[in-house]
């Protein structure tokens, strides 16, 4: 018998045992179960379950005392179990005792909606899979008397529980796969496979069933959520079910046609904006999917906002590389909140593909990934949300798997974990494997590939390679000089060369339109510069890249310059984005060199006082064969002796790729075409150093030209170095330039 005095704790009352246990009811006036709870509700939970242990020695029958021992036994436990784990053997005893008592509580009172249910929430919180899967039987009898009795709340909460079950059912046995040779997927040294040989597990060592597995589970647990949802729709849980059983089989439609019904008859409930936008999202209504998915945070409380937007889930977890630079998630948490916020708007504006388009397609992509998330893997018995699981942190990550398999067994080796199952994500270029005890929803990573997991989130902590618009997204290059100008401000000469004829092809227009932005943007992501215009192209003349140059002031510290294209009616797009580091306004130093078409004289000078007074072509250092290289840079702050400034210009150029020739194809020229300085080449060098004598200023310009009509094809670096005679100082820019 189920008695368990002995066994009590501090009090608690039945309502504090977990989230949504309905608490206990139906205790007449005047019996023990009445006593009993009232002696709970003033906080004296031993003397309530002496009472009711009296009352069932006294009557065995008595379902109601029967029942409320249970719950008050259950509220002391404080389930939060984990498979196979249990804290104490006293916790296993008071769990064995609340178990046995709710069981004889359905027996004694068969036609109690409540009880079965209470039973059957117990049981998906047990610690053990038997126990679960017991307490399907029992809540399906739950279900019927509730249609008895047509109590409605109690019916949606049975059906919400079979549903679970069922659930759990499927998420263990659907999508199941054959080895080839008969065994279970081990990560082990010693078994069927290693990790390095993992990505030829789907294709050459296992094979999903078909048809799919786990259909009849998936069916029934759909079709219980329905019912759950129909007979109490105000419970978050069951929509949150429902939405969770749809969108694990991509159902968009379906999921976005029930959650906009419930968004229109609770205008507040946040959770069914959420599955609007996770369902608009995937079917790429991307304007619609950031209206839903904005008007879900507008009505969030802070916390809960805050959580869902955490951009650290992208982050690396804490760093296994000290060296490297890159900040991780413990980094972040130790900033101020003002540099926080700063952090994470730098990191949206430099992953938003296009500013062009009116929504942050990788932001939203990230929006969806944790909603669906939450929907998919949140365990209420765990008190766990979905997107801080193992699954979802994945998932999160690296977006949704090409292929979903489950194996028998599990990445362990030990035979007690035989019967668990291994749920394989496969990736274009990573597999990752999830332990999972059946009738449990939360699966961990593979103990054998904990290591790899943690080395891949540190390399790669988050990706977006399954959205297509980084996948049609071309590249525009993009070259920045950077000269001094007033106060602590830069001028940036910025150069780009746009892909027309990637964007323009196989259109059917005569004329095809295409859209050009400039944006700057500081380090508190104002915009600073802005200029959009748009060309027509027609698509067969447009094989050249489009040559753009903007001139720009920029503010000090960090500044990020974004160049996009996009032809609306096909959605191609091209980018450049360059993030430019605060660099030193005063001192000896020299500006960027700008690269560019022979250097000359402005029309009217007679001398250059600065770079604006040289007449250029900029580019991004690619040029054809046969031509000329032009350079163009400032120097500044040069020590002044007698009123004159005498400094050592040392250029080198040597190809990145060595092989063939390269001494004798070079020449320097200054802005009249006379040789300048002495060369000294090599097969793979070039070098030239010459000194000057200019008047003190606070800026020098120089500009010269290469001559490169011999030079073979292929990549060279280029160095510019300044020395400055009169205090010894060195200054130098390095840069590369293509020649095709």
């Amino acid at each position: 018998m189920a008695t368990l005095c002995a066994l009590s704790g501090p009090a608690l009352l039945p309502a504090q045992a977990a989230n949504d246990i309905i608490a206990p009811w139906g205790a007449a006036a005047g019996t023990p179960a009445a006593r009993a709870d009232s002696l709970a509700a003033a906080g004296d939970t031993a003397r309530a379950l002496a009472v009711l242990d009296s009352a069932v020695r006294r009557n065995p029958r008595d379902g109601v005392a029967w029942y409320y021992q249970g719950m008050y036994l259950w509220a002391q436990t404080a389930l939060k179990m984990r498979p196979n784990v249990f804290p104490s053997q006293k916790m296993v005893r008071m769990v064995a005792a609340a178990d046995s008592s709710l069981r004889l509580a359905v027996e004694y009172a068969p036609d109690s909606a409540r009880y079965f249910v209470s039973l059957g929430r117990f049981t998906l919180k047990s610690g053990y899979p038997l126990a679960r899967a017991a307490g399907r039987m029992q809540t399906n009898d739950g279900v019927k008397a509730a249609e008895r009795t047509g109590d409605l709340p109690t019916l949606a909460a049975a059906s919400d529980i079979v549903g679970m079950f069922a659930w759990r059912n499927y998420e263990a046995f659907g999508n199941r796969g054959l080895s080839a040779d008969g065994r279970r997927v081990t990560l082990s040294g010693n078994d069927n496979f290693q990790r390095k040989d993992a990505a030829d597990v789907l294709s050459s060592f296992l094979k999903r069933i078909e048809p799919p597995t786990g259909t009849d589970a998936y069916n029934e647990a759909l079709d219980r959520f329905r019912v759950a949802v129909g007979a109490d729709s105000t419970n978050l849980r069951f929509s949150r079910h429902l939405y969770m059983t749809l969108a694990a089989k991509d159902r968009w439609e379906e999921l976005l046609t029930v959650a906009s019904y419930r968004r229109h008859q609770f205008p507040l409930d946040y959770q069914a904006r959420l599955a609007c936008g996770l369902a608009l999202h995937r079917l790429r209504r991307f304007a619609d999917a950031k209206v839903a998915f904005d008007s879900a945070l507008a009505i969030m409380d802070d916390e809960e906002a805050s959580r869902m937007t955490r951009f650290t889930r992208l982050l690396r977890p804490k760093s296994f590389d000290k060296r490297s630079p890159a900040m991780d998630s413990t980094q972040f948490a130790t900033l101020p909140p003002e540099q926080r916020r700063g952090l994470e708007a730098m990191y949206w504006l430099m992953n938003d593909p296009l500013t062009l388009t009116a929504e942050n397609e990788l932001q939203l992509e990230f929006l969806a990934r944790v909603t669906y998330a939450d929907f998919r893997w949140t365990d209420e018995e765990m008190d766990l949300r979905g997107a801080d699981t193992d699954r979802g942190d994945i998932y999160v990550r690296y977006g949704p798997p090409k292929v979903e398999i489950t194996s028998a067994g599990n990445t362990f080796t030990t035979s007690e974990f035989a019967a668990n199952a291994t749920i394989i994500w496969e990736y274009p270029e990573q597999l990752f494997f999830f332990d999972l005890v059946p009738s449990f929803n939360t699966a961990k990573i593979g103990r054998n590939d904990q290591d790899f997991v943690n080395r891949l989130r540190d390399a790669v902590p988050a990706s977006f390679n399954n959205l297509p618009i980084t996948n049609m997204m071309d590249t525009i290059p993009m070259r920045i000089a950077r000269f001094r100008a007033r106060g602590d401000s830069l001028d940036a000469v910025v150069a780009a060369r746009v892909p027309l004829d990637s964007l323009v092809r196989n259109t059917p227009l005569d004329r095809v339109p295409v859209d050009f932005d400039f944006r700057i943007f500081d380090q508190f992501v104002r915009v600073q510069g802005v200029e959009s215009t748009q060309g027509s192209y027609a698509p067969d003349s447009a094989a050249e890249r489009a040559r753009r140059t903007w001139t720009k002031r920029l503010g000090p510290g960090i500044n990020v310059v974004r160049v996009e294209a996009l032809q609306a009616d096909t959605r191609r797009a091209a980018r450049g984005t360059v993030r430019l580091n605060a660099v030193s306004t005063s001192g000896f130093a020299m500006s960027d060199v700008l690269l560019g078409s022979k250097p000359s004289l402005a029309a009217g000078k007679t001398a250059a006082a600065r770079w604006q007074d040289v007449e250029i072509e900029p580019n991004v250092g690619v040029l054809e064969r046969g031509a000329t290289l032009g350079l163009v840079w400032e120097l500044y702050e040069l020590t002044a002796k007698d009123g004159n400034g005498k400094y050592r210009v040392a250029i080198s150029v040597e190809r990145a790729e060595r092989g063939g020739p390269l001494g004798f194809g070079f020449k320097a020229l200054d802005g009249l075409g006379r040789a300048l300085g002495r060369e000294n080449k090599s097969p793979d060098t070039f070098t030239i150093s010459f000194d000057r004598t200019a008047a003190a200023t606070a800026t020098l310009v120089e500009y010269l030209s290469l001559d490169m009509s011999a030079a073979p094809a292929g990549r060279y670096k280029l160095r510019v170095e300044i020395s400055d005679l009169g205090s010894g100082k060195r200054v130098s820019r390095d840069t590369e330039f293509t020649v095709r």
